[in-house]
């Protein structure tokens, strides 16, 4: 195990450690200040973000994605099926990697995927909300929905929205 584990409650830590090398080739050991790159466990700050934006009305879990991008090509696909993983999408890392039309030497945006879709459609796995399959493509949509209902990129949302009312100083998208 690398990584550190904290438990509190009501404020009070009751338990800290951390284990395992911020920089391995020095080996560094990490702290409570370490950087982790967290992965799919992102998508549960998203949907926390999304839903925010949901209780403040500014957006629908019925609402479709095209609301938010109206040349999108699938219709029926909804805020709330992209949070289940119910949208029939398939996963952008799988469609994008096997196209002779991405150039792999540039980092990928969340921007681009959308691009991507719309440009060269790629087929739905599934009809929306018949079945679940796990797709990162459901959130980067959602990070996407974010930035245009909230006027913010993803980054500086989630810093104000969530993180600093947290307390989460060293989390950052």
């Amino acid at each position: 195990f690398s990584g550190g584990i904290l438990v509190a409650k009501k404020g009070d830590i009751l338990f800290e450690r951390y284990q395992g090398f911020r920089d391995s080739r020095q080996k560094v050991p990490m702290n409570d200040s370490t950087a982790l790159h967290l992965a799919s466990t992102g998508k549960t700050f998203t949907a926390v973000a999304t839903l925010q934006l949901v209780k403040e009305g500014k957006i629908s879990l019925d609402d479709s994605v095209q609301r938010f991008f109206p040349k999108f090509p699938y219709p029926g696909i909804t805020v709330r099926s992209l949070l289940n993983h119910r949208s029939g999408l398939p996963n952008y890392v799988y469609f994008i990697s096997n196209s002779k039309k991405w150039n792999k030497k540039v980092y990928l945006q969340n921007r681009d995927v959308l691009d991507f879709m719309i440009s060269e459609k790629p087929a739905k796995s599934f009809t929306a909300n018949t079945r679940f399959s796990y797709s990162n493509t459901n959130y980067v949509l959602l990070a996407l929905i974010i930035e245009k209902v909230s006027g913010k990129s993803f980054p500086q949302y989630m810093q104000e929205h969530v993180f600093l009312p947290l307390q989460m100083q060293h989390s950052y998208v």
